[in-house]
């Protein structure tokens, strides 16, 4: 399917207007569910992967401010280009950073925002992986991307690399 100037046009307009909304009514913070993740995880792999499931818990104990961005850029039913993600995430966290609505560490740094909103991503996409979502392939592959993108993960990319090798195979040559 071709995307046309207008749809990317509309598209960028409804995602201003929803990053707008989040930031007039920030939704509450919502902890992890250890559970939910543990669901996920299991169908990608076996209990290694506890270290992982800890880690996401870890993070954001609390909740992160990042949650409701991150189903807004990474939803199951839909793709952005990254380029497109993260030209979205800056505009979203430069207008949360002059309104006052950062901590202190995600306000001083983007790359952090990018790295909560990623494993925010990650969370999000296991917890439905586990609830057996319709969009296991797309969620799967945001999966393979954050894991792939990020020490912590290791075990989980070995573990997607052994179960669902179709996600790492690459064919290219630089000629």
């Amino acid at each position: 399917m071709t995307t046309t100037h207008d749809d990317a046009a509309e598209a960028d307009r409804l995602m201003r207007a929803a990053c707008a909304a989040l930031r007039d009514q920030p939704p509450a913070l919502q902890p992890p569910d250890p559970a939910a993740l543990a669901a996920g995880l299991a169908r990608i792999g076996d209990d290694k992967l506890d270290i992982v499931r800890q880690r996401l818990v870890d993070d954001a104990p609390e909740g992160s401010p990042t949650d409701a961005i991150a189903a807004l850029l990474r939803p199951p039913g839909q793709s952005w280009d990254e380029q497109q993600e993260i030209d979205w995430a800056v505009r979203h966290w430069e207008a949360s950073r002059a309104a006052g609505l950062l901590d202190e560490d995600l306000a001083a740094d983007f790359g952090e925002y990018w790295r909560r909103l990623e494993w925010s991503a990650m969370r999000q996409h296991l917890v439905l992986l586990g609830q057996g979502h319709a969009d296991e392939r797309r969620l799967l592959a945001y999966i393979v991307k954050t894991a792939s993108r990020y020490v912590a993960f290791g075990p989980l990319k070995r573990a997607m690399e052994a179960r669902f090798p179709e996600f790492f195979e690459l064919g290219f040559s630089l000629r």
